[in-house]
C-alpha cells in the first residue's frame, strides 16, 4: 500500500512539471501573438492574391489554348486529315500536344512550368504556319 501511495505521489508531481512547463510554453506564445496574428494575416492576403494570380494565368492559357487547339483543326481539315490518319501521321507530336483543347492547355501548361521545352512543343506548329510559333 505504500509503495502505491509513493507511485501515485511520483505520477502527480511529474503531471504538475508538466503542466509548468506547458504554462512556460502559452506564456511565450501569448508575447509573440500580436506578431504572429500579424504575420497569418499576411500570408492569407497573400495567399489570395496568389489565387487571383493563378486565375488569370488559367484564363490567358485557356485563350491561347482555343486559339492553337482552332488553329490545328483548322490546318487538319485542310490538309483532310481524319482523327485515325492524324494518330498515325508522322508528325504525331501535332497531336499529342495540340489536338484537344484539354492537351493544348496542358502543354502550355508544361511550356510555362517547364515540363516540356517550347522548342519541342512548337516544333509541330510550325507545319500549321509560322504565326503559331512565334
Amino acid at each position: 500500500a505504500q509503495v502505491q501511495g509513493l507511485s501515485q505521489f511520483r505520477v502527480l508531481r511529474v503531471l504538475r512539471i508538466v503542466n509548468l512547463l506547458r504554462g512556460l510554453k502559452i506564456a511565450r506564445i501569448i508575447k509573440s501573438v500580436r506578431a504572429l496574428r500579424t504575420l497569418v494575416h499576411q500570408i492569407l492576403f497573400t495567399v489570395k492574391s496568389m489565387m487571383w494570380a493563378m486565375f488569370l494565368l488559367l484564363i490567358i492559357i485557356y485563350l491561347f489554348a482555343v486559339s492553337f487547339t482552332q488553329g490545328v483543326n483548322m490546318y487538319r481539315i485542310d490538309e483532310g486529315w481524319t482523327g485515325l490518319e492524324l494518330e498515325q501521321h508522322e508528325n504525331i507530336r501535332l497531336y499529342k500536344y495540340w489536338s484537344s483543347l484539354p492537351r493544348c492547355m496542358f502543354t502550355l501548361f508544361l511550356s510555362i512550368t517547364g515540363g516540356i521545352s517550347w522548342d519541342e512543343a512548337a516544333i509541330p506548329l510550325s507545319d500549321v504556319g509560322a504565326a503559331w510559333v512565334v
